[in-house]
C-alpha cells in the first residue's frame, strides 16, 4: 500500500510541476511577445512622425505641426523605455545630425537606425542597409 501511496503521490507531483513550468515559461513568452510588441510599436509611430515631419515645411507653427511634435515626444519615450541599446545608439547617432533627413549622412544613420529597429522587433536582418535606403528614399547613392 505505500508502494501504490508513493507512485501517486509522485505522478500527482509530476502533473503539478509540469503545470507549474508550462505556466511559467507560457507567461515568459507572453511577456517576451508584448514587450516586443510595445517596441516595434514605438518605432513604426516614430518613423512615421520623422516622415511626416520631413514633409512639413520648417518655421511655420501650426496646430498640426504641434501634434506631430507631440506624437514624436511620445514615441521616443516609448523607444526610451522599451528599445535595446543598440536601437538607442543609433537613435542618438542620429539625432546628433539634426534628425531631420536632408543630408547623405543624415539619411545614412535613419537608414541605420531602421536596420537596426528591424532586427530588434524580430524581423529578418536586411543584408545590405543600401537595399532599404532605396526604398525609404527612392534612389540608390553610387560609392565612389
Amino acid at each position: 500500500m505505500d508502494i501504490k501511496l508513493t507512485v501517486g503521490l509522485i505522478s500527482f507531483s509530476g502533473v503539478i510541476i509540469g503545470a507549474l513550468l508550462q505556466y511559467i515559461f507560457t507567461k515568459h513568452i507572453e511577456n517576451m511577445r508584448h514587450l516586443r510588441d510595445l517596441k516595434s510599436n514605438a518605432y513604426r509611430d516614430y518613423l512615421k512622425c520623422v516622415c511626416e515631419n520631413a514633409l512639413l515645411k520648417y518655421g511655420k507653427i501650426s496646430n498640426e505641426n504641434n501634434v506631430l511634435q507631440s506624437k514624436i515626444a511620445d514615441a521616443k519615450s516609448r523607444i526610451c523605455l522599451y528599445g535595446s541599446n543598440d536601437a538607442i545608439e543609433s537613435f542618438s547617432t542620429f539625432e546628433k545630425l539634426g534628425a531631420t533627413l536632408n543630408t547623405d549622412k543624415q539619411q545614412e544613420a535613419f537608414t541605420n537606425m531602421v536596420a537596426i529597429m528591424r532586427k530588434d522587433s524580430g524581423s529578418i536582418i536586411c543584408q545590405h542597409n543600401e537595399n532599404l535606403q532605396i526604398v525609404l528614399f527612392g534612389y540608390h547613392k553610387q560609392s565612389g
